[in-house]
């Protein structure tokens, strides 16, 4: 088909390319300003964090080396709680959102000395803002509920900046807001081709064709393409996560466990953790399934009682250097690309903070470390 001779031009004021959890949360808060939105997004086979994802709102863990990553991270999770209900009230579907902290359980002297360690330097890096506590094995028991540790188990460590969602109804609801607020959710439709004429962008998909004053895309693995077109250059990889869900059983976790486990509203616990570089392949593996067990029963003997009921495995777009970008073209203004591995965390701060840049060009402080052109930085001092 020639994509030249389609059907009329669909004008808005802001396209989205990508509606994964970073897409529909940026659409979210433009329609929440009355911006006319159309979110453009592929298929149900599309390689997608979205629909894989842990549900941690996680901080305590997010920018040792980056502060101004944990700073980005703490603000989004002190907008989650009015995020949440916000979405509940208009949606009618409950996100679940828990702001209880989290737990880490620590096994052996090793990695109870290093996480010590850890969480003095952070403390040092961040200052008063960052808050996290070691624990020996009574207190960490205690915590939990006394559901009995593993042998190995040393202590452990909590932290009350984190909370958690179910990331499905978190991104059902959040799509359902959208949608009520007037936003056009338009599935099926790959953008192929992004152009700027005159007065606006022309966003080309197989067989219709978009017009907008602003686009934005939040494409996932298809950054590096589709960016490429309005002059921004962002590497995306995929690292691959694979996940245990259990049968339910009645509510024995208050916290979630670092990134290894917690239990969902229905009694479920999600089980995960894992960090494969396996190019675009989102199969899931006997050998990785296995050592997520193995840990989590390690840690909770409890849990080797309990029905496996299905696994699964998703690709998280990572940057070269695993931070954000967010990034208007300096070619084609009006052209922003925004990619993070990170958007249930950082759902709220996107809702918030990414309308006001697009709509006024007001970038806040907050994103304004998370260039692309430091990637090109990079290179330059590694070409020397």
């Amino acid at each position: 088909m020639n994509i030249l001779r389609m059907t009329n031009t669909k004008t808005y004021d802001v396209v989205i390319v990508g509606g994964g959890i970073v897409g529909v949360s940026v659409g979210y808060g433009l329609q929440r300003k009355g911006v006319r939105v159309a979110i453009l997004d592929g298929g149900n086979r599309d390689f997608s964090a979205t629909r894989g994802n842990f549900g941690l709102i996680a901080v305590s863990n997010k920018g040792f080396d980056n502060i101004p990553y944990f700073r980005l991270s703490l603000a989004s999770k002190n907008l989650w709680r009015h995020f949440a209900d916000e979405i509940k009230e208009l949606s009618g579907i409950d996100p679940y959102f828990e702001d209880y902290g989290m737990l880490y359980i620590l096994v052996g002297e090793q990695e109870f000395n290093d996480k010590v360690i850890f969480i003095k330097e952070f403390m040092c890096r961040a200052g008063d803002s960052y808050q996290h506590e070691i624990l020996n094995r009574k207190e960490l028991d205690r915590l939990l509920g006394r559901l009995g540790l593993g042998r190995g188990v040393v202590g452990g460590s909590f932290s009350p900046l984190d909370g958690c969602v179910d990331p499905l109804r978190l991104y059902s609801g959040l799509l359902r807001a959208y949608q009520k607020l007037g936003g056009q959710y338009l599935p099926g439709h790959v953008a192929a081709k992004i152009a700027r004429n005159k007065n606006a962008f022309v966003i080309k998909s197989r067989n219709e064709r978009f017009s907008a004053h602003k686009v934005l895309i939040a494409a996932g693995h298809e950054t590096l393409p589709l960016a490429s077109q309005v002059g921004v250059h962002v590497n995306v990889r995929p690292q691959r996560g694979q996940v245990i869900v259990t049968e339910r059983v009645e509510k024995i976790f208050k916290y979630p466990v670092s990134g290894l486990m917690r239990q969902n509203a229905d009694g479920t616990i999600i089980i995960g953790g894992s960090r494969e570089e396996s190019g675009l392949n989102d199969r899931t593996s006997t050998e990785t399934l296995m050592m997520l067990a193995r840990r989590a029963v390690e840690r909770i003997p409890i849990l080797h009682s309990l029905n496996i009921h299905r696994c699964w495995a998703s690709l998280r777009p990572l940057t070269n250097d695993g931070y954000p970008v967010y990034q208007e073209s300096k070619e084609q203004p009006g052209a922003f690309v925004t990619t993070c591995h990170s958007g249930i965390t950082l759902a709220a701060i996107h809702a918030h903070l990414i309308p006001k840049w697009i709509i006024n060009c007001e970038k806040s402080n907050l994103l304004k470390p998370f260039i692309a052109g430091r990637f090109k930085n990079e290179a330059a001092i590694q070409g020397h």
